[in-house]
C-alpha cells in the first residue's frame, strides 16, 4: 500500500522518491514524510517553508485527496498525512499472498540459493538451551530468507570429534562408569535417560581434566589425565581402538537420536548434517596446501609455536589462531574450513552464507571469514555471521563445564509443567490434543521470550511473564489467533465461497471524485477510533514483513504481533463482530495476518485453546 501511495506523491510533488512511515500517535495523522527536510538544502529553502509548498501542490491533485483527507505540517518539517476512512476500508482487500510475492520479487536474495548453519550441538553433551536460543534464532533467520524469496538449506553442524568427545570417552573408561555403560546399552531406560548420563560423563570428566591441566605445580609430562585424554583423542581421529570405537558409536547415535527427537519438537527439519569428523580431513589438507602459494604470493598459514600451523589474523587487525595444534591434529579453525567446502561441493550455486552462535563467537568468526575470503573470494562479501545474546536466570550464565547446565528439553519441560494447571478448563477436552497444545504453546512460550528482543541481546527468561495469556507472550498471540477463529466458526460461513465473494463486495464501491472537491469530507465513511486503529494496524503488515525479514529483526514482527492483538482485543470488546459482515471480514484478516506472522517467529497458530 504505501508504495503505491510513494509514487503517487513522487509524481504529485515532481520527485524522484517519497518515504512514507506510519506513526504511532494517530492523533497527528496516519502516515508521515521528512521529504521537504530531506530536500531543502538542495532546494535553498526551508525546511517548514518547502512543506508548506508540499502542501500547496496536493491540493490540487484531486486523486489524492480521496485518499487523504487532511495534509499538514508538523515540527521542524515533517508532512503528516491522515486518510479518508473509506480508502482504509478498500485497502483492507490486501491480499497476503500477492503481498509475499511483491516482497519476494524485490529482494537480492529473490531465487538464490543460502545456507542457513544454526543449533550445532555436540554429540556427547547437553543440548543446552545455548543450543535451544541457536535453533529458535536460525529457524527465524531461515524463515526470513525464505519472505524474501530465497532458496533456503538448512544445515546443521555438529562436533562428533574433538577433545570434549575425548574427555567424555576417558570418563566412560573409568572401571565403575565402564561397567555402568554396558548395563545401560541393552537396559529399557529412556533415550533421554541415556543422554543425560553422558551429559554426566562430560562434567565428571571435565572436572578431572581442567583440575589437573590447571595445576601448575604438576610437571607437563607428569599429567596423566590430561596425556590420556590426548591418547584417546588420537584414537577417535584414526579409529584404532576397538573399545573406544565402540563407547563411541553408541554414544553418538544416542545423541544424534535424540537430538533429532528435539529437532521435531522444536518445528525445524535440516536439508543437510555436516559432522566435524567429515571435515578434519578436509581441513587439514587445505591449512597444508595453502602453507605456500603457489604463485610465489604470501602464504595464508606459518608454523608457530612448537610446530603448530597458525594464521597470523594480526596482519589484519584481529588475532592469532591455530589451524593445525603440535600433535599433528586439525582444530575447530580447519574443521570449520573444511565444513565450508563441503559447504560449496554440495550446493555449488551457493549464493550466501549466514551461520548463527553465541556472540562469544563473534572475534572467532572475524579470523575465520578473513582466512574462508582469502581461499575463496568469491565469498569474501556473501558470509555473515550472527552472535545471540545468552539467556538468563537467577544464577547468572551457566557453564555445562561445571556440570550445572539447563538443558534445553529441562526447560521446555518445566514451561509445559507450569503450563498445564492453566489448561485444566480449556476447551479442549481430548487429552492426546490437549498435551500436542501444551506442547505448542510451551515452545511459542519460549520462542516469543526469545525473539522479542534484537538477536544480540541478552535474554532474561521470566517464567510467568512467558506463559502469561493476557501480555507479552506468545500464547497471548495464540489465543487471540484461536479467539478469532472461535468468532468467525459461529458466523458457520467462514469457508463459504459465496461468503466471501459477498465480503469482498463491501470493499469494492467505487469512490467518485467531486470535480469541485468541497463536500469530499461529509461523503468520508465514519470509523470510531478503535476500528480506524485496528485497520491501520492491519496495513501495517506489509511494511513489518519486509523490514523484518530484510534486516533479520524478530522483534519487529514480535512488537507488531502485540500491537495488533492488542487492537482487535480493543476492538472486540466495543463492536459487535457476528453479523456484522465488514467487521468480520475485518477480523479474518486480523487472524490471517496473526497465523502468517507468527510462521515467521517459528510459531504454531492454534485453531482453539
Amino acid at each position: 500500500m504505501l508504495k503505491d501511495l510513494e509514487k503517487k506523491l513522487c509524481n504529485c510533488f515532481g520527485v524522484n522518491e517519497v518515504n512514507l512511515s506510519f506513526i504511532e500517535d494517530t492523533r497527528f495523522g496516519d502516515v508521515t514524510t521528512s521529504l521537504a527536510m530531506i530536500n531543502a538544502k538542495s532546494q535553498n529553502d526551508n525546511p517548514v517553508a518547502l512543506a508548506k509548498k508540499y502542501v500547496d501542490i496536493y491540493n490540487n491533485d484531486i486523486e489524492l485527496k480521496t485518499i487523504f483527507k487532511k495534509v499538514e505540517v508538523a515540527g521542524p518539517g515533517f508532512i503528516n498525512f491522515t486518510f479518508t476512512d473509506n480508502f482504509l476500508l478498500e485497502n483492507l482487500k490486501i491480499d497476503l499472498e500477492k503481498v509475499k510475492k511483491d516482497i519476494k520479487e524485490e529482494s537480492e536474495y529473490f531465487n538464490k540459493l543460502v545456507l542457513v548453519e544454526y543449533t550445532d550441538p555436540n554429540p556427547f553433551k547437553v543440548f543446552h538451551i545455548g543450543h535451544l536460543m541457536t535453533n529458535i534464532i536460525g529457524e527465524f533467520v531461515a524463515n526470513a530468507y525464505e519472505v524474501e524469496g530465497a532458496d533456503v538449506k538448512r544445515v546443521n553442524y555438529q562436533g562428533d570429534v574433538g577433545r570434549h568427545i575425548a574427555i567424555n570417552i576417558y570418563a566412560i573408561l573409568k572401571s565403575e562408569n565402564r561397567k555402568y555403560f554396558e548395563e545401560l546399552k541393552n537396559s529399557k531406560q529412556s533415550l533421554k535417560e541415556k543422554v543425560t548420563w553422558l551429559g554426566q560423563m562430560y562434567a565428571e570428566g571435565f572436572a578431572d581434566f581442567d583440575t589437573e591441566n590447571s595445576d601448575e605445580t604438576i610437571n607437563k609430562e607428569e599429567k596423566a589425565i590430561v596425556k590420556k585424554v590426548e591418547e584417546i583423542n588420537k584414537k577417535i581421529y584414526v579409529r584404532g581402538d576397538e573399545e573406544v570405537n565402540a563407547i563411541y558409536d553408541i554414544g553418538r547415535a544416542w545423541s544424534l537420536e535424540y537430538f533429532e527427537s528435539l529437532y521435531t519438537l522444536l518445528g525445524t527439519k535440516f536439508d543437510k548434517y555436516i559432522f566435524e569428523s567429515e571435515c578434519a580431513e578436509i581441513g587439514k589438507n587445505t591449512v597444508l596446501k595453502n602453507m605456500k602459494s603457489e604463485e610465489g604470493g604470501t602464504p595464508i598459514f606459518e608454523v608457530g609455536e612448537e610446530g603448530a600451523i597458525i594464521y597470523d589474523g594480526e596482519k589484519e587487525g584481529l588475532h592469532k589462531r591455530v589451524f593445525i595444534n603440535k600433535n599433528g591434529l586439525p582444530t575447530y579453525e580447519a574443521k570449520d574450513l573444511g565444513n565450508m567446502q563441503i559447504k560449496k561441493e554440495t550446493f555449488p550455486n551457493l549464493f550466501e552464507s549466514f551461520v548463527i552462535t553465541a556472540s562469544e563467537q563473534n572475534d572467532y568468526f572475524k579470523v575465520l571469514y578473513s582466512v574462508i575470503g582469502k581461499l575463496y573470494p568469491e565469498l569474501k562479501n556473501n558470509l555473515k555471521h550472527v552472535g545471540h545474546g545468552m539467556m538468563r536466570f537467577a544464577d547468572g550464565k551457566m557453564s555445562s563445564r561445571k556440570g550445572n547446565i539447563i538443558a534445553g528439553d529441562e526447560l521446555i519441560e518445566n514451561v509445559m509443567d507450569s503450563l498445564r494447571a492453566r489448561f485444566e478448563n480449556s476447551r479442549v477436552s481430548d487429552k492426546e490434543e490437549k498435551e500436542f497444545l501444551i506442547e505448542k504453546v510451551s515452545i511459542a512460550a519460549i520462542k516469543y521470550s526469545i525473539l522479542k528482543q534484537a538477536i544480540g541481546k541478552d535474554i532474561i527468561f521470566d517464567m510467568e511473564k512467558a506463559i502469561n495469556v493476557e501480555g507479552d507472550s506468545g500464547p497471548y498471540l495464540q489465543y487471540t489467533h484461536a479467539r478469532i477463529n472461535g468468532i468467525l466458526l459461529k458466523t458457520n460461513e467462514i469457508n463459504s465461497k459465496s461468503f466471501v465473494n459477498k465480503i469482498l463486495s463491501i470493499f469494492k464501491k467505487e469512490i467518485k471524485v467531486n470535480p469541485n472537491y468541497e463536500e469530499i469530507g461529509n461523503k468520508d465513511t465514519d470509523l470510531n477510533e478503535v476500528k480506524k486503529s485496528l485497520i491501520l494496524n492491519v496495513l501495517k503488515y506489509e511494511k513489518v514483513l519486509q523490514e523484518s525479514a530484510r534486516e533479520k529483526s524478530p522483534q519487529k514482527m514480535a512488537t507488531y504481533l502485540i500491537n495488533l492483538a492488542h487492537s482487535f482485543n480493543a476492538f472486540y470488546n466495543k463492536e459487535k463482530i457476528e453479523g456484522n459482515d465488514e467487521n468480520i471480514f475485518l477480523a479474518s484478516k486480523v487472524k490471517d495476518i496473526l497465523k502468517d506472522g507468527l510462521s515467521l517467529l517459528g510459531i504454531y497458530a492454534p485453531e482453539k485453546m
